[in-house]
């Protein structure tokens, strides 16, 4: 995955959607339908566009840009402080991979 398709795929899904649930994202003992539905209840989105989130987030989990997604986002003037630091924590976490 090239930075252009990183790009598309975290405007698919939404930066603090991506920040906000790659714990569900990243964690593949979850299914996906189980991931659909936590976005469908916290987020009140359609089913179709859960899946879109879902299947695009695992997609750059599976390429290995995580990291790269979160320090995007933790860079970018379009999110909240709070989410910012959030994403950049656990691009931290992920350590330099």
């Amino acid at each position: 995955m090239d930075d252009q398709q990183l790009n598309r795929a975290l405007r698919s899904v939404g930066m603090c959607c991506f920040v906000k649930y790659f714990g569900e994202f990243d964690n593949n003992a979850l299914p996906i339908p189980a991931v659909v539905e936590i976005l469908r209840e916290q987020e009140g989105y359609k089913e179709n566009a859960c899946r879109t989130r879902v299947s695009k987030s695992r997609s750059i989990i599976r390429a290995g840009r995580a990291r790269d997604a979160l320090l995007m986002i933790a860079g970018s003037a379009k999110v909240c402080r709070r989410m910012a630091e959030k994403a950049k924590e656990q691009a931290d976490g992920l350590g330099a991979g």
